[in-house]
C-alpha cells in the first residue's frame, strides 16, 4: 500500500493541543531548567542574562519545526541557517548534552503526550549534533 496522504498526518503541533501556548509551557520549562540547575551550568554561561528574547525566538522556531505555523520567519525577519546561527558559541559534546537534558525535562510533562516527545527526541538529538563546532 501506498503512504498515509498528507492530509492524515498528524504533526507533533498538532498532537500537543494548545498552539503556540503549549510550545511556550515546553519553552518555559526547559529555560527555567536552564537557569537552575548546575546540570547546565555551562549551557546557561553561554547566554545573556536576560532570557526573554530567546525564550521568545526558541518558541517562535519550535511552533514551525513541530509543525505549526512558520513563525520564526515572520516575527524574526526570515530564518537563519540554525548552524551559522550557533557558530559564535562554542558548542562541545557537554553543551549539546545539557541542552538536551534541559530539552528532555521540558517534554517530560504531564501535558506533553508521550508519542510528542517519542517522535521529536530523535530528530532533537540529530539537530543539535549539527550544531556542535568544538
Amino acid at each position: 500500500m501506498s503512504a498515509e496522504p498528507s492530509s492524515l498526518r498528524v504533526t507533533p503541533y498538532e498532537l500537543l493541543g494548545g498552539g503556540e501556548d503549549a510550545v511556550r509551557r515546553i519553552v518555559d520549562r526547559f529555560y527555567d531548567r536552564m537557569e537552575s540547575a548546575p546540570e547546565a551550568r555551562e549551557l546557561r554561561a553561554m547566554h545573556a542574562a536576560d532570557l526573554g528574547p530567546m525564550r521568545e525566538r526558541l518558541a517562535w522556531f519550535l511552533t514551525g519545526w513541530l509543525g505549526g505555523p512558520a513563525v520564526y520567519a515572520e516575527r524574526a525577519g526570515g530564518g537563519k541557517c540554525m548552524s551559522t546561527a550557533h557558530e559564535p558559541f562554542a558548542i562541545d559534546e557537554r553543551v549539546r548534552q545539557q541542552w538536551m537534558w534541559c530539552m528532555r525535562g521540558a517534554l517530560d510533562a504531564p501535558d506533553v503526550p508521550a508519542g510528542v516527545r517519542a517522535m521529536v527526541e530523535p530528530a532533537l538529538e540529530r539537530m543539535t549534533g549539527f550544531l556542535r563546532n568544538c
